[in-house]
């Protein structure tokens, strides 16, 4: 499975994400943009993982949304 996440919304979290997202058998792809900035909140976290969109505040809130 795929998952892109945005490497700017990531920010310092950046190597976390990856990596729990690799855990989890996608194949990761850190790109400039995803496009999610316009369509959530702005400084969330944005990562698009298969078929959903995750936009959260925190990389706390990031771990919950991937195993819910």
């Amino acid at each position: 499975m795929e998952a892109r996440v945005c490497k700017f919304c990531a920010g310092e979290h950046l190597d976390d994400i990856v990596k729990a997202l690799e855990e989890r058998g996608f194949n990761v792809a850190v790109e400039e943009c995803i496009g999610l900035c316009a369509k959530y909140a702005c400084g969330n976290i944005n990562v698009i993982a298969g078929e959903r969109e995750i936009s959260v505040k925190s990389f706390e809130e990031f771990i919950r949304a991937l195993k819910g």
